[in-house]
């Protein structure tokens, strides 16, 4: 089995729809869809793109499909910037998409060729919101993996991709297809024999222009991300 792992979408639809063509052209047995889906400027084209696909690859939820699903805000402790985005986002979307967001699992595993069983979670294995950077230290990873079976974590959340080992775990950041950081382009990863830490380039200048058309809250401060990828994830 070879598998397309595809994270951090956060709405962007130019990005998801050119990296489905790409994978569309690859040999792909499976694509694990690894949470954070609607948080951002197109949260219903998004949505209404994925759920064609929803009996079909595997999801897994994020931190801010949970937070959009169930509308969270300032009591939970959340800024201005995300609590206007997370309410504005549940409003782009029906019932359905958001029903479909508050079902989805933690975490996945898949037996993949070449690799073994390999687990597959948003944030870490302990926690969706729980960061495993490029550069955390190991001694800040061990107890986040300790109880983990599995010789291969696939993660996001962090939007930089990477390929480490931590004690005898291998711990692979896919990127963000949609907010990537230290990439120009759509980031993800192939699994199975190897692991292939992907970018699929996509027209960002379009993409940005599209965006500003619209009436999506902070819509310039997406389009900067597109054009200008920060070098630091979230």
């Amino acid at each position: 089995m070879r598998v397309a792992a595809i994270y951090d979408i956060h709405a962007n639809y130019s990005a998801l729809k050119t990296v489905l063509e790409d994978i569309r052209k690859a040999n792909i047995d499976q694509v694990v869809v690894g949470g954070d889906l609607a948080w951002g400027p197109e949260p219903r084209q998004v949505m209404d793109l994925l759920m064609d696909y929803k009996d079909e690859f595997i999801f897994i939820r994020g931190n801010a499909d949970r937070e959009v699903s169930y509308r969270h805000g300032k009591e939970q402790g959340l800024d201005d910037f995300t609590t206007e985005l997370n309410h504005w986002c549940a409003d782009q979307l029906t019932e359905e998409q958001l029903r479909f967001l508050k079902s989805l699992p933690e975490k996945t595993t898949l037996s993949i060729d070449g690799l073994g069983e390999v687990l597959f979670v948003h944030g870490s294995p302990r926690s969706d919101e729980e960061a495993i950077r490029i550069n955390t230290t190991d001694n800040e990873i061990r107890p986040m993996i300790k109880n983990v079976s599995q010789n291969i974590i696939v993660c996001g959340h962090t939007h930089i991709q990477f390929d480490r080992n931590v004690n005898d775990k291998r711990i692979i950041n896919a990127g963000s297809v949609g907010l990537q950081s230290r990439a120009n382009g759509a980031c993800w990863a192939l699994l199975g024999p190897e692991v292939e830490l992907k970018v699929t380039p996509y027209d960002t200048k379009r993409a940005s222009e599209r965006i500003l058309e619209t009436n999506t809250p902070y819509k310039e401060d997406f389009a900067e991300h597109y054009l200008n990828p920060p070098h630091e994830g979230p």
